[in-house]
């Protein structure tokens, strides 16, 4: 009885441990899809096909695509909170930002980061393209964009000058409304059917060199009020 008890468990346990792996494996022929053709080009047939699983397993897994699509979003934001764990300077927060999503990033921008971006025109009015106001999809990732938003001001406040966080509390949050408006409006241009010849790298340092120089200056100021 022991035994069969015993072999009973370790089945439940391999069973799991496949069901699992099927669950993974749909969850990363999405992430392809959809960062290759957005949320309304991924559809649970494509998914089954580029997971290699039968589609009654996508279905068995995720009810329908909306689901399919919050867990995805769950999962790019769990290695989202991994990627950005430490204090983060404006100047790496830039570079990942707007060269990372042309494919020239040297830190090896992540699907899953670009991904949350992509959802972020998924987030948009409808009227504007996006995704209706009921959606599933579309309010998931308005919850992660807002703590998203706060863990960006916390790394950006734990990478400035004491002094400036002391006398400027608010600074670490209008830094990283200011650098989130210029990634997002690289994404766009980058997504957009205007092809200009411009260098992404060179526009990621002078964003990068706007917003030190704005540190810069209200360091001077709380170092002057000092006096």
């Amino acid at each position: 009885m022991e035994q069969d008890t015993r072999r009973g468990g370790v089945m439940k346990g391999t069973r799991q441990a496949r069901s699992d792996r099927s669950r993974e494996h749909i969850l990363q022929a999405a992430l392809d899809l959809a960062v290759e053709h957005g949320y309304q080009g991924t559809t649970m047939a494509a998914v089954s096909a580029a997971s290699g699983l039968p589609i009654g397993s996508v279905y068995w897994h995720f009810k329908n695509k909306e689901q399919l699509f919050v867990a995805l979003l769950e999962h790019c934001y769990e290695v989202w909170m991994e990627i950005h764990a430490a204090p983060e300077g404006l100047r790496r927060k830039l570079s990942r930002g707007i060269t990372g999503l042309t494919g020239a990033d040297p830190e090896q921008y992540t699907k899953e980061e670009a991904l949350l971006k992509a959802a972020t025109v998924w987030a948009l009015s409808k009227r504007l393209g996006g995704l209706g106001e009921d959606s599933e999809v579309r309010a998931a990732y308005l919850r992660m964009r807002a703590e998203m938003f706060k863990v960006n001001v916390r790394r950006i406040a734990e990478s400035l000058p004491d002094e400036v966080t002391e006398r400027f509390p608010d600074m670490p949050a209008k830094l990283t409304v200011l650098s989130l408006a210029v990634t997002d409006g690289f994404f766009v241009h980058a997504n957009s059917e205007v092809h200009l010849d411009l260098d992404f790298g060179e526009y990621a340092d002078l964003a990068a060199r706007a917003l030190e120089g704005l540190v810069d200056d209200f360091a001077r100021r709380a170092a002057e009020e000092r006096r």
